[in-house]
């Protein structure tokens, strides 16, 4: 290191804190990749979450809008037969 030149010198040293700062920067991009990975996978979960219960309820929906039709027809049936029953009186 002793036959290096004042110029080399600083050149070196600058080479050795761009280095240092490159370093500091790939540890903090690691980290926030790392952060990120984990909000995607919360997010993921969250949306899985919310897929099935969407699907729970669209079910749900589904069995109410059969049981008010079946429940509607019933009616009208019940309806015409007291209709027909008053036309007879």
């Amino acid at each position: 290191m002793n036959q290096l030149t004042p110029f080399e010198r600083a050149l070196l040293a600058q080479f050795e804190t761009l280095v240092s700062t490159s370093e500091t920067s790939l540890e903090a991009s690691e980290a926030t990749s790392k952060q990120l990975r984990t909000l995607s996978e919360t997010v993921r979960k969250r949306l899985d979450l919310i897929e099935r219960r969407q699907s729970e309820i669209e079910r749900f929906q589904t069995q109410l809008l059969q049981s008010l039709s079946t429940q509607t027809k019933q009616t009208m049936s019940l309806v015409q037969q007291v209709n027909a029953l008053l036309e007879e009186e």
